[in-house]
C-alpha cells in the first residue's frame, strides 16, 4: 500500500511542479510583453516630451565676404568649435593653416528649409582684409560658393516637466564613454541578468563597513527600469519591483538594446525649467559639441554625473566634478579600459565647460514674442525646430548698444526725480525679406518681461512726419497735386480751431519761426509749423489713408495734430512702416518665424510666404529717402555721423510731446533699425530723439 500512495504523492509532486513552472513561464512571458509595451510607451512619450528649440538664422560663409566683420571666430567659438594646430580629424574642429588659409571640419547641420547637410571639411583661402577667396571641398578640388555653419540656439522651450533629449544610436556614442559609463556605473553589465548580486553584497559590506550609505548595487539595467517604469519612492516593495522588471528588461532586449536606452535616458542636469536626459543632450549642454567629439576626460566627466548630476555639476562645483572625473578614470584603469598614459593625461585635462543656455537668455523678448504668436502648450507639444532670421551677432551688437547707450545717458544727466529707469526698445529688420534681425525689448529682462517691441504704444512724434511728406510726394496718396523737394512751404505762425476745444497753435521745437522753407528743408530740419500747413493741405484723411496702407493706422486719431505724430504706435508697427519705404514702397510680411522642421529629420512643418504689396510709387518714395538721407547728412540726425558711422543710410528722429519719447528709425541698404528711449512711466524724458535714440542706433 505504501508504494502505490508514494508513487501517486510524487505524480502530485511533479504535476504541481510543472504546473507551477507552467504559470512561472507564462507570468515571465505575459511580464516580458507588458515590460515591452510599458518601455516602448514611455520612450514614445519621452520624445513628445523633448523641448522645442528657437534657433539662429544658420551663418552662411560666402565668397568675397569678410570673415572680420561677420566675426567669424566669434561664431566658432559659441557654437564649441576648437582650433587645433593640426589638420582636423573629426568635426567641431579648425586650423588657421596660416593668416591666408583655415581648414575647418563642419558639423551635419539642418538648414531653416529642413535640408541636412552632413559634415564635410572645407578649406577656406583668404584675401585682403579677410576676403574670401576660395571654398574648396574636403579633397581641394571642387570650389563652392557657399557653405554655412549649424545654427546656433536662441532658447529652448518648456514647461518644468520638458525635456530636452538629443537621441543617439549606440554605435553613434564613442567608446571612451561607454567604457567610463560602465566602469562606474555596472563592471559586470554584459555578465549578469538584469540583477547583479556580487554587486548587492559588495555595496551592503561597504554600506555596514562605514555606518552609511556610500554606494549602491543598482546596475544599469535596474536603474533604467527605475527611470522608464518606476516611481523616485525608496522602499524594499519598490526596490523588489525594479530587480524583477530589470530582469523582465533583459530577457526583452539585447544588451545593447538596453545600454543604448539607459545612454539616451539617463538625467544628467537641470537647465533652468529643462531636464537635460541622455548624454547626447548633455554634450551639446555642457560642451557645445557633439557626442562623437568627446574626449576621454569630458567623458569622464559626464560619466561621473550620474551617481549625483547636482553635486557633481561641473557649472557649480567644478572641484567636486574634477575629484569625481579622477575616480573615474581610475575605475577604467581598473577594469583596464584604458591605459595608465591615457589616465594621467585626461587627469591633467582643464575642465571647460558652457555656461546653461536657461541662464544665457539669448534674446529673451524675442523668444516670449515666439511664445505668444504660437500660443505654445509646452507641456503637451511634440518638439519642433523653430528657425528664425534673428543673427547671433546683431543680436549679441543690438542687445550691447542699448545697455551701453542707456548707461551713458543716464550718468551724462542729472538724476530725474522719478525712480524709474530708462528704458529702450531695438528691432531691426531685413527690409527685402521681412526676416527680423535682432530684438531687444529693454533693458534687463530678469527684472522686467514687458515688451516694449511689441507691447508697449508710444507717441510717436516726428518719425511720423515722413508719411505726411510720401502723401504729398506721391499723387497716389492724395487729391491735392503733387508736391516736390523745391515746394515752398510757410514757416510761420498758424492757429487751427478745434471743435470742443481751445484753437491748436503748433510751435517748432526751437521757438523759432523762419519764413519760406523748401519741402527739404521742413522734413530735414523736422519743421512742425510747415508739416501741418503741409498736412492742412493734403487733407488729414488722405495722411491717416496712408498710415493705414503702411501698417500703422489702426488706432490714429484724425485730428490734425497726427501731422506731428499724435496717436500712439509700437516700434513693431513704426519698423513695420519705414521697411516699406527702405524697400522701395512695398509693403512686405514682417516674418518672425522663417520656419518650423522637425528636429530629427528632413521635415519641413512650416514655411513663411512672403506676401508683397505696393503701397507707394517707387518714384515719390525715392525722392523721401533721399530727403531722410540728408535728416543724416545735415538735419535733426546729424548726431549719427558726428559719433562715427560712415556708411549710407537714411533716417529720421522723432521727439514726442514734452519729450517724453525719443525715437530714430534708419536705414541702410540691407538693415533697418529702429530704436525708442523712453520712461515705462510715461516722464518726461528732456531727451530728443538725436540726444535719446540716435546714438544707440550708431552705435
Amino acid at each position: 500500500m505504501t508504494k502505490p500512495i508514494e508513487k501517486s504523492k510524487a505524480r502530485r509532486l511533479l504535476r504541481g511542479g510543472f504546473a507551477l513552472a507552467s504559470l512561472l513561464f507564462v507570468m515571465l512571458l505575459f511580464g516580458s510583453f507588458y515590460i515591452k509595451h510599458k518601455v516602448t510607451s514611455a520612450l514614445e512619450k519621452r520624445v513628445i516630451q523633448a523641448a522645442s528649440v528657437v534657433n539662429f538664422r544658420p551663418f552662411q560663409i560666402r565668397q568675397a565676404m569678410s570673415l572680420e566683420n561677420v566675426k567669424f571666430f566669434s561664431r566658432l567659438e559659441r557654437l564649441g568649435y576648437k582650433e587645433t594646430q593640426t589638420p582636423p580629424k573629426g568635426p567641431g574642429f579648425f586650423q588657421q593653416i596660416d593668416s591666408k588659409n583655415i581648414s575647418i571640419f563642419l558639423r551635419e547641420r539642418q538648414l531653416s528649409t529642413g535640408e541636412i547637410f552632413e559634415e564635410e571639411l572645407l578649406k577656406i583661402t583668404l584675401g585682403n582684409n579677410n576676403l574670401v577667396l576660395k571654398i574648396l571641398d574636403t579633397k581641394g578640388q571642387n570650389a563652392k560658393d557657399r557653405s554655412w555653419l549649424e545654427p546656433e540656439v536662441i532658447s529652448v522651450l518648456g514647461s518644468s516637466s520638458t525635456r530636452s533629449v538629443n537621441p543617439k544610436k549606440l554605435r553613434e556614442f564613442p567608446e571612451d564613454l561607454l567604457k567610463a559609463v560602465v566602469a562606474i556605473e555596472d563592471q559586470r553589465f554584459y555578465s549578469h541578468l538584469g540583477v547583479d548580486l556580487v554587486a548587492i553584497l559588495r555595496a551592503a559590506y561597504a554600506n555596514i563597513s562605514s555606518g552609511k550609505i556610500v554606494q549602491g548595487g543598482s546596475t544599469i539595467t535596474q536603474q533604467l527600469a527605475k527611470n522608464l517604469l518606476l516611481s523616485p519612492e525608496r522602499s524594499f516593495s519598490r526596490k523588489a519591483l525594479e530587480a524583477l522588471a530589470a530582469v523582465l528588461l533583459e530577457t526583452s532586449y539585447s544588451k545593447e538594446e538596453i545600454l543604448e536606452f539607459y545612454m539616451n535616458e539617463i538625467f544628467l542636469t537641470q537647465e533652468g525649467r529643462i531636464a537635460v536626459h541622455g548624454f547626447g543632450e548633455a554634450t551639446r549642454a555642457f560642451f557645445a559639441k557633439d557626442v562623437d567629439e568627446l574626449s576621454l576626460a569630458e567623458a569622464a566627466t559626464l560619466a561621473g554625473l550620474i551617481k549625483a548630476p547636482s553635486s557633481y555639476s561641473p557649472r557649480k562645483y567644478p572641484e567636486k566634478a574634477l575629484q569625481r572625473r579622477k575616480i573615474v578614470l581610475a575605475k577604467m584603469f581598473e577594469v583596464g579600459a584604458i591605459t595608465e598614459e591615457e589616465k594621467l593625461r585626461a587627469e591633467s585635462e582643464s575642465l571647460v565647460v558652457q555656461p546653461a543656455r536657461g541662464v544665457q537668455r539669448r534674446a529673451p523678448y524675442y523668444t516670449d514674442f515666439i511664445r505668444r504668436i504660437l500660443n505654445l502648450d509646452l507641456s503637451n507639444q511634440e518638439s519642433v525646430s523653430i528657425n528664425t532670421g534673428i543673427d547671433a551677432e546683431y543680436q549679441l551688437c543690438a542687445e550691447n548698444a542699448v545697455k551701453s547707450g542707456l548707461e551713458k545717458l543716464e550718468k551724462s544727466r542729472s538724476k530725474s526725480k522719478n525712480k524709474e529707469k530708462l528704458q529702450a526698445a531695438l528691432i531691426s529688420i531685413a527690409p527685402q525679406s521681412g526676416t527680423i534681425r535682432a530684438w531687444v525689448g529693454g533693458r534687463n529682462y530678469s527684472k522686467n518681461q514687458f515688451d516694449r517691441v511689441s507691447q508697449a504704444k508710444r507717441q510717436p512724434g516726428s518719425v511720423f512726419k515722413p508719411f505726411v511728406f510720401l502723401t504729398a510726394l506721391d499723387k497716389k496718396l492724395n487729391n491735392y497735386r503733387v508736391a516736390r523737394t523745391t515746394s515752398l512751404l510757410e514757416d510761420s505762425p498758424i492757429q487751427i480751431d478745434m471743435p470742443n476745444s481751445p484753437p491748436w497753435s503748433p510751435k517748432n521745437y526751437d521757438g523759432d519761426f523762419r519764413g519760406e522753407v523748401t519741402l527739404r528743408e521742413a522734413l530735414t530740419f523736422s519743421l512742425n509749423v510747415p508739416t501741418v500747413k503741409l498736412a492742412q493741405k493734403v487733407g488729414i484723411p488722405y495722411i491717416v489713408q496712408t498710415a493705414k496702407l503702411f501698417g500703422m493706422g489702426k488706432d490714429l486719431p484724425h485730428v490734425p495734430s497726427i501731422a506731428l505724430g499724435a496717436g500712439e504706435l509700437s516700434p513693431l508697427e513704426v519698423a513695420r512702416a519705414y521697411a516699406a519705404i527702405a524697400n522701395g514702397g512695398e509693403m512686405i510680411t514682417i516674418t518672425p518665424i522663417v520656419s518650423m522642421t522637425s528636429p530629427n529629420s528632413s521635415k519641413e512643418l512650416y514655411k513663411a510666404q512672403s506676401e508683397f504689396q505696393r503701397v507707394s510709387s517707387p518714384a515719390a518714395t525715392f525722392v523721401l529717402t533721399n530727403i531722410l538721407q540728408s535728416v543724416v547728412e545735415s538735419g535733426t540726425g546729424r548726431r549719427v555721423r558726428s559719433l562715427g558711422y560712415r556708411g549710407p543710410v537714411a533716417g529720421k528722429t522723432g521727439t514726442s510731446n514734452d519729450s517724453r519719447d525719443a525715437w530714430f528709425a534708419g536705414f541702410t541698404p540691407n538693415l533697418l533699425t529702429v530704436v525708442w528711449v523712453g520712461y515705462d512711466g510715461n516722464f518726461k524724458t528732456k531727451l530728443t530723439g538725436s540726444s535719446g535714440a540716435a546714438p544707440i542706433w550708431a552705435e
